[in-house]
């Protein structure tokens, strides 16, 4: 029997693929994240995680970690500021 699988669309900033790779490895870093993929289009992140091991706090707080601001949380300015300046969406 396979573990419960939710999904959640989370709305992440960010403006090319190299946000891409650091959005989607920060969100496959959470234990039990099964599958990450954001669009630099959208700035929609899709991401599949086992409920019982993780939840979307978790995994926005990962990505807000990284530099990258979610729906509910904000990445700190000193790391934001170490982003490269192609990465920079704040305006």
């Amino acid at each position: 029997m396979s573990a419960a699988t939710d999904h959640r669309q989370i709305k992440v900033s960010g403006n090319c693929e190299m946000c891409k790779d650091r959005i989607e490895t920060a969100a496959k870093s959470v234990s039990g994240v099964a599958s990450a993929e954001w669009s630099s289009e959208t700035k929609m992140l899709h991401v599949q995680f086992d409920g019982a091991k993780t939840n979307s706090d978790a995994i926005q707080k990962a990505i807000a970690k990284v530099g990258h601001d979610t729906e509910k949380y904000k990445a700190t300015d000193a790391v934001y500021k170490e982003l490269p300046e192609c990465c920079l969406y704040r305006k």
